[in-house]
């Protein structure tokens, strides 16, 4: 949802599939705290290591192709302009993006990775303890939120209640509380029918964020939007329980399967832009947004593109890291 609303179609449809991952972050961090590293010193040491160690070497990657790509073919619309100054160079190396909404700084080599600093504030949090008791954790929603309502009282345009890292906060502490939820034989207030079948959840998210963008581009309110959005989220919310609670996604699909498509989830994150920048320069001549030059060839190009890089960063970096992650981890 990501790569198509970035590339080819609406923005504001990769905007449901943000928050719906930061659920899922909020969950799978809260979950490894608890049952594979805990709170001590030692524990939180091995979370940060291997958490740098999933993110950063594939990150750099990324960037480097960005650079390559700009001293190619040079500066782009989509964000590949080299950083000229020392702030820029150890934000765009670091992956953390000093401002209240990382979106606001530019240049970003990969230019999807703002979601990347909220993330990595949150992991902190969570490391912390901000999710250690299920108690925590409500204090933690309802201050989430209290920003929400504030952002309305105060008047804040939306992207305070998106790109925002205040925005993530709820997102992230609803994935927490699923972690406290998924042990519960039975949830209070959640029919066990709605929990039963994931896909449908999904496709139900899915459905509502092709017809929520659609909408927007023909001047959708923004109250209308913003009901929908956290409506969507809600769903989301629903199918990462179910997820969490064992219920199967697709009948047959094998857990082997399952995670070798998994593994090209965060490669495809990072490197959608450029693979577009690519294909646009083998079908256009230049780099150039394949929004306004859209063909079926470009996205097929598009994609078969990013499948290879993709494929590239899982076989050269992310299965060697690994390793190394899976001997601290077991240390």
């Amino acid at each position: 949802m990501v790569v198509v609303g970035h590339i080819f179609w609406l923005s504001d449809f990769g905007r449901f599939a943000v928050f719906g991952f930061y659920i899922l972050s909020g969950y799978l961090m809260t979950y490894i705290m608890h049952t594979s590293y805990g709170y001590s010193s030692l524990g939180r040491k091995k979370f940060a290591t291997n958490r740098f160690l999933r993110l950063y070497p594939a990150f750099w990657a990324a960037i480097l192709c960005s650079i390559v790509i700009t001293l190619f073919w040079g500066s782009s619309s989509n964000g590949f302009i080299l950083p000229t100054n020392l702030a820029a160079i150890i934000g765009n190396t670091t992956m953390i993006f000093p401002h209240w909404m990382p979106s606001q700084i530019e240049p970003r080599l990969s230019p999807a990775t703002w979601a990347l600093t909220v993330e990595l504030f949150f992991y902190v949090a969570i490391a912390l303890g901000i999710s250690k008791t299920l108690k925590r954790t409500y204090i933690w929603i309802s201050l989430s939120v209290v920003f929400i309502v504030l952002s309305y009282v105060m008047n804040l345009y939306w992207h305070a209640r998106y790109f925002s890292i205040p925005a993530g906060s709820l997102p992230f502490s609803l994935g927490a509380l699923i972690f406290f939820l998924s042990k519960q034989k039975s949830v209070r207030y959640i029919p066990e029918a709605i929990l039963a079948s994931p896909i449908k959840l999904f496709f139900t998210s899915f459905c509502i964020a092709i017809v929520t963008s659609i909408a927007i581009s023909q001047s959708l309110s923004f109250w209308l939007m913003e009901i929908i959005f956290y409506f969507c989220m809600a769903i989301n919310f629903l199918l990462v329980l179910s997820l969490a609670k064992q219920n199967t996604f697709v009948n047959g699909l094998s857990t082997k399967l399952d995670k070798k498509i998994g593994d090209f989830s965060y490669p495809f994150y990072l490197l959608h832009y450029q693979a577009a920048a690519i294909a646009s320069v083998i079908s256009l001549g230049k780099v150039a947004s394949l929004k306004e030059n859209f063909s079926l060839i470009s996205c097929m190009l598009t994609f078969l593109i990013l499948f290879i890089m993709s494929l590239c960063v899982i076989k050269l970096i992310d299965k060697p890291v690994e390793k190394l992650r899976q001997t601290i981890k077991a240390k």
